[in-house]
């Protein structure tokens, strides 16, 4: 269960809420963003989070209440989802898919390059990361820069762009950009306005799973962007937080590949630590039947704009990707 705090409420209110979670042994974790808070509520006794819900959705300080649907069955009424990106499809039957690029978008001529020679090696789909100019932009201009970027990396490079929603504007970000596909960093997850506007775009929408979200919470997400009309969305999986670290849990990933009705994505850059760990990773995702991996690439790594994670270099890359086509053809 998700509990979306108003901007009004106190440390307080959030105790008030806490404590009635003890009182019913259930566990929770307090998310604190920049706009909004919420507290992510599990437990494997259905009632007690109905029970919770109940008493949670009047308070004044609550601004939304997101009741789990059956963690057992969460999408039993969907049948196996297959994406169309351009020429290629996505999820049940087809071949794994490799999307790669850089982890932000530093200028046009940068990332056309970039993605011409991930093309050229055989990535299918260029991963446009956050735009980030040398100069100040209001959200909406920054957002229609990076739209005219993704547009001409599809242009020039032959491969497909997808285009990353930030925290400087979601809303201009949908109807700025129109990439192949919406990628929507785990931080936005929980956002359910934002979740309700990606149903209505109808365009693909790649959805990264929180650091702190449970497979519950995460296909929680992804179903309300379902239910409200969009069916094309597939899931991320970018690690779990164990202790102060990002982990990927393989056998339980395994398990959530074969269940759930949804492609889902392995992050491989994401948890790794160097090129052969990234390797490692990526190997064992489609091994377990991964709709596809998504690696960070920069001309030159250590002197690119860099996130969390391993970023490889062009040549590094190539090494990998040729391990990985035995298992992508």
């Amino acid at each position: 269960m998700l509990i979306r705090f108003t901007k009004k409420v106190n440390l307080s209110d959030v105790g008030k809420v806490t404590k009635r979670c003890e009182a019913l042994n259930v566990q929770y974790k307090f998310i604190q963003e920049l706009a909004t808070s919420y507290l992510v509520v599990e437990s494997a006794e259905h009632l007690k989070l109905e029970e919770l819900y109940h008493q949670f959705r009047h308070l004044d300080f609550v601004a939304h209440v997101s009741f789990p649907v059956d963690p057992d069955d969460p999408f039993r009424d969907l049948s196996p989802v297959k994406i169309k990106f351009g020429n290629r499809w996505i999820g049940t039957g087809s071949r794994p898919v490799i999307i790669a690029g850089s982890p932000y978008l530093e200028s046009q001529k940068d990332a056309v390059s970039l993605a011409s020679n991930l093309a050229t090696i055989g990535v299918n789909i260029y991963k446009a990361g956050p735009y980030r100019p040398t100069d100040t932009l209001a959200p909406k201009a920054l957002y229609e820069r990076t739209g005219s970027i993704v547009d001409e990396i599809s242009r020039k490079s032959g491969i497909l762009s997808t285009g990353m929603v930030e925290k400087l504007g979601p809303k201009n970000a949908l109807s700025s950009m129109s990439p192949c596909a919406y990628h929507v960093p785990g931080k936005f997850m929980v956002d359910t306005n934002l979740l309700e506007q990606l149903a209505g775009i109808g365009e693909p929408v790649l959805l990264e799973r929180h650091p702190g979200a449970s497979d519950s919470i995460w296909l929680e997400a992804a179903s309300t962007i379902i239910k409200n009309g969009n069916e094309s969305v597939a899931l991320i999986e970018t690690g779990r937080l164990v202790g102060d670290s990002l982990e990927i849990d393989l056998v339980g990933l395994s398990k959530l590949i074969e269940s759930c009705p949804l492609p889902i994505l392995v992050y491989a850059s994401r948890v790794a630590e160097s090129a052969g760990q990234v390797r490692s990773i990526a190997k064992a995702a489609l091994a377990i039947g991964a709709a596809g991996i998504i690696i960070d690439v920069h001309p030159n790594p250590l002197e690119g704009l860099l996130t969390d994670g391993f970023c490889l270099s062009v040549p590094e890359f190539e090494n990998v990707f040729a391990s990985l086509k035995p298992l992508i053809v």
